[in-house]
């Protein structure tokens, strides 16, 4: 991973929400790394050794509802595209396409059946049943990915 660029309106939010975090920490080590982080930030840039704070700052204000809240869906949209370029955040979106290209082998074929299923605490079983297979997606906190891939080829 190489460093993450932020642009103008990413800093401004950024150095609010980082100053807001460090001011309620109270490890000294958790204080150095939000402390590195917001220089970073200030910078515009965030190298790799912060992503992981960086990570824990967009997921807690995203997730939270907080940046809708205060940013609304512009400011919202804005962290949860530099989400993406984060360690975790880019993992996320390689399972989605993934997914993406299971689902599309499913073109052209006639659906038979859906079935959304809780398979435990947080995580769930999407199926999708069609004329030649079927195809069964796993969501669960650590995102989504597909589970079992059956296909008729008689």
């Amino acid at each position: 991973m190489t460093s993450i660029i932020l642009d103008e309106f990413h800093k401004e939010i950024l150095e609010r929400e980082v100053r807001l975090f460090l001011n309620g920490v109270t490890d000294l080590e958790a204080q150095a790394r939000y402390a590195g982080l917001l220089q970073g930030v200030e910078a515009g840039e965030v190298g790799e050794e912060f992503a992981a704070a960086l990570e824990g700052i967009l997921t807690i204000v995203l997730e939270s509802g907080r940046a809708r809240k205060l940013y609304g869906p512009p400011g919202e949209n804005s962290l949860n595209s530099l989400f993406h370029k984060t360690p975790r955040g880019s993992a996320l979106v390689q399972q989605v396409n993934a997914v993406n290209k299971a689902l599309k082998g499913l073109e052209g074929q006639l659906l038979g059946g859906i079935t959304f299923r809780s398979t435990g605490p947080g995580a769930w079983g999407l199926t999708l049943q069609t004329d030649r297979g079927e195809l069964t997606l796993r969501l669960d906190r650590h995102g989504i990915r597909v589970h079992d891939l059956e296909v008729d080829l008689g």
